[in-house]
Order: C-alpha cells, then structure tokens, then sequence
C-alpha cells in the first residue's frame, strides 16, 4: 500500500511539474511574441541632428518643371505620399558617383537617421489618366517661403527645396497657405504606425494594415521606396485608384 501511494505521489509530483513547465512555455511564447509585434515608432523622430542654420536657396520654379501646370483640373481627393528615406538617399548616391547632392545633405547625409518621412500630400484628379493631368501649380510661381516655416517641418519632410516644391506644385491648389498644407500633412503623418525596418510591399502593407486600423481594408499604392495612402475630402481614408 505504502509503494502504491509513493507511486501516486510521484506522478502526481511529475504532472505538476509538468504543467508548471507549460505555464511558463506559454507565458515565454507570449511575452516574446508581443514584444516581436510592437509597432516601432515612426522613426522620423530618431533622427536628433540639429536644423541647419543656412537653408540656401530653395525656390521652385515652374518653367524647370517636366510636367508643367494644370491649374483647371479638379480637387476629388487627396494623396499622402511617404518615401523610405534610407533607400531614397541610396539611390540619389547611385546617381551621383557615391555623392550626396548639395540639396539633400540635410536628409542625407551619413549622420542622418531619418526613416519614413513625407515626399507630399498632393491633390488628386480622379479622372487622370497621367501625372500631368492631375492639378499642378495651380497659383503659379510662388514666393519663397520664410525659413522659419521651412525649419519647423524639416522633422517631417527633410528639405527646404522638398517643403517649397510640394507647396508650389501641390499645396496650392487646395490650401489657402503654406502653413496649412504642412500643418495637414503633418497631422496625418503623425496618426500613423509605421515600421522601423525596409520591408517588401508585400509585407508593408501588411504591416500597416496590422497597426493602422483605418487603414485595414483600404486599397493602398506603391512605388520604388514610396507608400501612397489616399483620402477623400472629408479626409478619411479611401481606396487609391487602381
């Protein structure tokens, strides 16, 4: 009797350990995979060099444009475009001999950390069959914009020359001013969840999907380093045209 209760005892001692061993799988499995599934930061806010002091020149001019204006097309919605500024700087260095142009050091330079950040929020004809038909330079060549507007963006969108082209080509022909084409574009740059690392489009637009709700069953774009995220003009979000 003695031997049969030891016997018990021990299995009994065997399945608590046992189920002690499970327990703490599943807790390991866990804690890993909600660490592996965080959404990283948007990593434009990694970048910590300072604004230069001395922007340069950065006009735009609409005559050294390739598709010129088109200041009758309608607004029907808009675009975000975001560009993977690590893959951009590359292939501006491929094209320079392994050199930064003078207009893109501040993005890229070999200090910089910049990650997702913001190629423009452009007014969209729904209609167009070509780039040159959706509306551009609407208002024609504009002024340089003050340097003290252009340094609050940079965080975003990391050029002077980027800042005043997007306005004069884009911005314009749907924003009364500058200041509140960058405050918008900004703000749905910043509603956002987007990855940390370079990833396929296919796994990109899994991945924003995942993290961005709003986004879940909306047809998104893609080109070369760029996501395009479009949005009526109550400024939620729909599909882009096919």
């Amino acid at each position: 009797m003695k031997k049969t209760q030891t016997n018990k005892n021990r299995k009994l001692n065997q399945l608590i350990f046992l189920i002690i061993i499970v327990i703490f799988a599943i807790f390991t499995w866990r804690n890993n995979e909600k660490k592996s599934v965080t959404p990283s930061p948007n990593t434009q806010t990694q970048s910590q060099q300072p604004l230069p002091n001395d922007l340069g020149q950065y006009d735009t001019l609409m005559a050294n444009d390739n598709l010129g204006q088109n200041r009758n097309s309608p607004v029907d919605y808009y675009m975000l475009a975001l560009s993977w500024s690590p893959e951009f700087c590359d292939l501006q260095k491929q094209k320079n001999s392994g050199n930064v142009p003078k207009h893109l050091q501040y993005q890229c330079n070999d200090k910089a950390q910049f990650g997702w950040v913001i190629h423009g929020l452009w007014p969209q004809n729904a209609q167009a069959k070509s780039p040159a038909d959706h509306p551009r330079f609407c208002k024609g060549d504009l002024a340089q914009l003050p340097e003290t507007l252009i340094k609050q963006y940079l965080p975003e969108s990391p050029g002077a020359s980027l800042l005043q082209g997007q306005w004069e080509k884009h911005g314009a022909c749907a924003f009364n001013d500058a200041e509140s084409y960058f405050a918008k574009q900004r703000e749905l740059f910043r509603s956002l969840n987007l990855p940390a690392q370079d990833l396929s489009r296919k796994e990109l637009f899994q991945w924003v999907k995942k993290y961005n709700p709003q986004l879940k069953n909306a047809y998104l774009g893609a080109s070369k380093n760029e996501l395009y995220i479009c949005y009526d003009k109550q400024w939620s979000v729909m599909d882009c045209p096919r």
